[in-house]
């Protein structure tokens, strides 16, 4: 079996998900931990991402079988592997090199004086779902408003709760346009089930289609300080289901 890279298969699971689920260093300490964790997230219908915060050794260790485990995952179910916190272009080719197809972004990647347009030429070229975060409407209009077509698949806002779900409403109320309906925009930093619903109602208000990141569905595991336990994580993804809905 030959797995595809596909940005609209990725779409379609993370609107299935609502819900990417954030992987942090808490939650890792050893390559055999990312995997466990990846694929629990992923049998409890969740999309996963994993930050960059983490030791790029154990990601790469990581991957080698989590890519392996992606290539068995049936069509109509995914197994998508996502990571974020990418900060620069380094992080953006070790990302594409290790084999994650769905890369999100606290800005433009790029840095410096160099435009984040690049960031989403080098991902469409190669069939990666992209989302870089925005604060401000001169950053938003920079993504959503391009005559060269580098729109990226979603715009995530980072740190959400510095605008808050009214915040965020806010900002896209300007930007309701027929052709961004169904656009994804995904809050992430301050997102949890007790804010979710405020942040979904604010940005599907608008058109726009609300996928929600948070780390809160692996709380448990931060709490009991045990990454990579199984049961630790199946728990703690449990309750925040239960929670969530």
């Amino acid at each position: 079996m030959s797995y595809q890279y596909d940005r609209k298969k990725v779409r379609a699971a993370l609107i299935k998900s609502e819900v990417v689920v954030v992987i942090n260093k808490k939650h890792v300490q050893k390559p055999e931990d990312l995997v466990t964790t990846m694929v629990e997230v992923y049998k409890a219908g969740y999309v996963a991402e994993t930050t960059f915060r983490i030791d790029p050794a154990i990601l790469k260790e990581g991957m080698v079988e989590l890519v392996k485990l992606r290539e068995e995952s049936p069509a109509d179910n995914p197994f998508v592997l996502g990571c974020g916190s990418i900060i620069n272009p380094s992080e953006l080719e070790q990302a594409i090199e290790m084999g994650f197809e769905m890369i999100v972004a606290p800005g433009n990647v790029m840095g410096g004086y160099a435009e984040g347009k690049e960031f989403i030429k080098i991902t469409q070229e190669v069939e990666i779902f992209s989302a870089p975060a925005i604060m401000t409407p001169t950053e938003f209009n920079y993504f959503m408003e391009r005559p060269d077509g580098l729109e990226p698949d979603a715009i995530k806002v980072f740190p959400a709760g510095v605008l808050g779900a009214s915040g965020i409403g806010g900002l896209l109320a300007p930007f309701v346009r027929e052709r961004h309906n169904g656009k994804i925009i995904m809050p992430t930093g301050g997102v949890n089930f007790e804010t979710a619903p405020g942040y979904k109602k604010a940005i599907s208000g608008a058109g726009y289609t609300p996928i929600l990141g948070m780390s809160s569905p692996l709380a448990l595991v931060e709490k009991e300080g045990k990454p990579g336990d199984v049961e630790i994580i199946r728990e703690s993804l449990k309750v925040f289901a239960e929670k969530y809905k």
